[in-house]
């Protein structure tokens, strides 16, 4: 790597053609931009580019709902996206394929999960889920307005998020799964503020 003395580059940082222009400590270096074909990947590299992809893919179709809705709020401005993305990294497998449902997240923030979160199906109506849950008498009276919410599906398409109606204060809720979806696998438990300016993080129960 060449350094600049003096001229038209001196204190240029970025790429011009084949070149970048490097700043470090005050001083401008050029170096030359490598070329990498397709060949030139390591295995271990493309594998990692497949994942990836599959990976945006699937989170792009959340791009106008989920993302905005929570996930921006969630993380720093800007990057709900990435944010929603490296969550959702581990469900996937290095050849791309969705490998484990329950390592998937639709909400996240910083409102607290109830203790002692438990969800089934019901035994006298497989088409509803009873929840329970145990409210910490120490936390705030501002999170007893919270709201049940619930995401469901099969792997290929989720519902957008659910309310239930239910609030945090009562400690418990029967909901009834959404038509068409009686027979999933499992659903996403969070909850939303009362102003849905904020939510907590989802939690996966298997049904």
């Amino acid at each position: 790597m060449a350094q600049v003395k003096g001229g038209i580059a001196q204190g240029l940082s970025g790429k011009a053609g084949g070149v970048v222009f490097v700043l470090r400590d005050g001083k401008t270096y050029i170096r030359s931009i490598p070329i990498r074909g397709k060949n030139s990947w390591s295995p271990r590299q493309q594998m990692h580019r497949v994942r990836f992809k599959a990976v945006n893919d699937y989170c792009i179709k959340y791009k106008y709902s989920l993302i905005p809705q929570i996930w921006n709020l969630a993380g720093a401005r800007g990057r709900g996206y990435h944010q929603f993305l490296k969550a959702n990294m581990p469900a996937f497998g290095l050849d791309g394929h969705l490998e484990e449902v329950e390592k998937l997240h639709f909400s996240a923030g910083k409102l607290p999960l109830p203790q002692h979160f438990k969800a089934k199906r019901s035994d006298d109506t497989p088409s509803k889920v009873e929840v329970n849950w145990l409210n910490d008498t120490n936390l705030s009276q501002v999170y007893s307005h919270d709201e049940l919410m619930m995401v469901t599906g099969y792997p290929d398409h989720r519902t957008a998020p659910i309310a239930t109606g239910v609030l945090r204060s009562k400690g418990n809720a029967l909901i009834d799964l959404p038509d068409g979806y009686e027979t999933i696998g499992g659903i996403y438990l969070f909850f939303a503020a009362y102003k849905r300016d904020g939510y907590s993080p989802d939690q996966y129960f298997g049904l």
